[in-house]
């Protein structure tokens, strides 16, 4: 692959030629910055000024060198050419295609293949360039010339096959029979494309060869009946890979669902939803593919539907991509969390931060620690809580909403927060303290999960997708104290209003932009501390917590007081009359008394001591 080289030939307005060979790592860095007088910007514009007609007429077309990239060429002893090396790499063309969004998807389903080693935008910009490696059976390319051709033919038609199958926009099938080498009689447009320019093209130095069985050299060599056999097998399952993929592209849409981690489906021209390709599924396609003549097997089926020549697809990645670039400029985001009636004035500030990391979760941006804060709306019930939360995801991404999480089930939980976009925590007050303080404390912070993808076999590392939002009918629902930083809890003073449309592609432009410029989608120190005071009318009191508010004052002056441990300030008031805490974790009720506002406390050879002062009795 090092010494992989194209050949550039261009003529001038003198019709003279003129030629140079270029690496495939220079070629990519040049295509990305046009040619320093912007010639093919220049191209672009004529073309559009033009209806995209009379091409050959742009006036600096001749600065515009035409590319081979299947050979390295040398000049012979005339004025013509000869071949250097044959690369192995055959040249796909996608022409006329209308749209940018169409132009996108063609270079991405490109990328799925392994022997694609580069896709990228033509120098029309309605174009898009394919080159794809190719190989014999034992790996290597032909350099003998006519051999060569040859190859490139098989390979050529071999290629178009497979990319037509997977391409939204047809492959054009040039005449390649007039060999290699450029001459007058070569049909220029079938082996080269003029210099390009695409800011993002792909390109993959590792690229799988597509391999090319050489029938011709096999026959030549065939001397007994067992190799002529084997010729005759081969050919039989390589045109019956061929009609496989050709019948099941055009009976089903398919596509590998990266979020889900398996192959979905429909009947072509279908409105159904897709579906995952099941057991079941497969041996359908299989007595589908019988009945229409293919000699196939389940397991041909399997190997097809399970493999890299199914295009990926991500639905964050699309739907994202989509609304990239459209933000009007309004705060749509705090607007929505303004529907919101609530008392706290930094509520829609806290939304904002929390919607961006939900946002940023779906990136892969937090490498570290998953989007660990989670907006817990609390009123009495009719309050419209739940249609809000469930409002929050588009309806393309609607799949991605759960409102019915187990959480006694931790492997369901932890599938969920790889596949699931937003998990509705529905009920808050329904969670026990102590799935609270463990479980629930740890898996919140994750930034991804072990789990076994449906129809999988092993447990795997995935990254978390899931954010968090929670409701509530309870206002004293936070059980751990030291956890509470965790919840933005807030409390409603009337139903949320859900009357108006959302503007779902505005929140998702403004948040992509937002987190593309660097703003932060997380709590600093400042904001948690914020949060966690507001927290404090959340907390859930348990017995001894009231006991000590009613019997001690909170006191700053030493000489007013006391520094007493834990125990000890258990002990005081176990001792009240009245009072039963004897199921009272005392190791609890310290963790509550570290963190209770105003509270001094230091540290001693028996344990931390809180500076307390006992009330008087009247």
């Amino acid at each position: 692959m090092n010494r992989m080289k194209f050949t550039f030939i261009r003529t001038d307005k003198s019709n003279q030629k003129h030629m140079r060979v270029v690496t495939i790592e220079r070629f990519m860095e040049r295509i990305q910055v046009d040619t320093k007088d912007e010639t093919v910007a220049e191209l672009r514009s004529f073309i559009k000024d033009n209806g995209g007609k009379e091409y050959y007429r742009f006036y600096n077309m001749h600065k515009l060198p035409r590319i081979y990239p299947a050979i390295e060429l040398s000049k012979d002893d005339g004025e013509g050419y000869m071949m250097k090396h044959f690369n192995g790499v055959v040249l796909l063309d996608i022409n006329n295609i209308k749209h940018k969004e169409v132009i996108e998807q063609v270079k991405l389903m490109a990328q799925s293949l392994p022997m694609t080693l580069a896709a990228f935008v033509g120098s029309s910009g309605r174009s898009v360039k394919i080159i794809v490696r190719t190989a014999r059976q034992n790996g290597e390319v032909p350099q003998r010339e006519e051999e060569a051709a040859n190859f490139y033919q098989r390979a050529y038609k071999m290629a178009i096959n497979i990319y037509n199958s997977i391409l939204p926009h047809p492959v054009v099938e040039h005449d390649v029979s007039g060999g290699l080498i450029p001459t007058g009689t070569t049909k220029a447009d079938a082996f080269s494309f003029r210099m390009p320019y695409d800011t993002k093209p792909f390109y993959n130095e590792k690229a799988i060869p597509m391999i090319v069985p050489d029938w011709e050299a096999h026959v030549v060599g065939a001397t007994t009946n067992n190799q002529e056999i084997a010729i005759e097998n081969d050919e039989r399952i390589s045109k019956g890979t061929q009609n496989l993929i050709t019948f099941m592209n055009q009976r089903y849409e398919l596509r590998y669902n990266t979020i889900m981690g398996y192959t979905e489906y429909r009947p072509k021209d279908s409105l159904i939803d897709f579906m995952p390709v099941d057991d079941r599924t497969k041996n359908s396609f299989s007595m589908e593919a019988r009945l229409a003549g293919l000699d196939v097997w389940d397991k041909d089926i399997t190997r097809f539907v399970m493999s890299k020549m199914i295009t990926n697809y991500d639905p964050i990645d699309e739907y994202l991509w989509r609304v990239h670039n459209k933000w009007d400029g309004k705060d749509h985001i705090r607007n929505l969390a303004r529907r919101v009636p609530t008392d706290n004035p930094l509520w829609a500030d806290w939304f904002y931060t929390w919607f961006l990391g939900m946002v940023a979760q779906w990136l892969g941006r937090n490498k570290n620690y998953g989007n660990s804060a989670v907006p817990l709306l609390i009123s009495r019930q009719g309050y419209n809580k739940s249609t809000f939360c469930k409002s929050l995801i588009p309806n393309e991404l609607q799949w991605g909403y759960n409102d019915n999480l187990i959480l006694s089930d931790k492997k369901a939980v932890l599938q969920a927060m790889s596949q699931f976009l937003l998990i509705n925590l529905d009920e808050f007050n329904a969670i026990s303290p102590k799935v609270q303080e463990g479980f629930l404390k740890n898996i919140i912070q994750l930034a991804n999960v072990k789990a076994k993808r449906p129809y999988g076999k092993h447990v795997e590392v995935f990254p978390r997708m899931a954010s968090f939002i929670a409701t509530t009918n309870m206002t004293d629902i936070l059980a751990d104290p030291s956890g509470s930083r965790r919840f933005i809890g807030i409390e409603l003073t009337g139903p949320i209003k859900i009357g108006r449309n959302i503007n779902h592609e505005q929140l998702y432009a403004q948040a992509y932009n937002a987190i593309l410029n660097g703003e932060p989608y997380w709590f600093d120190a400042a904001q948690t501390a914020l949060i966690m005071k507001s927290n404090q009318k959340f907390q859930m009191q348990q017995p001894i917590e009231q006991f000590f508010l009613d019997n001690f004052d909170i006191d700053v002056n030493e000489n007013n007081g006391e520094y007493l441990t834990a125990t000890a300030i258990y002990t005081q008031i176990s001792q009240i009359p009245g009072v039963n805490i004897q199921n009272t974790n005392v190791r609890a009720f310290g963790r509550w008394l570290k963190n209770l506002d105003g509270l001094h406390h230091k540290d001693s050879n028996k344990g931390t001591k809180y500076l307390v002062c006992r009330k008087k009795t009247e």
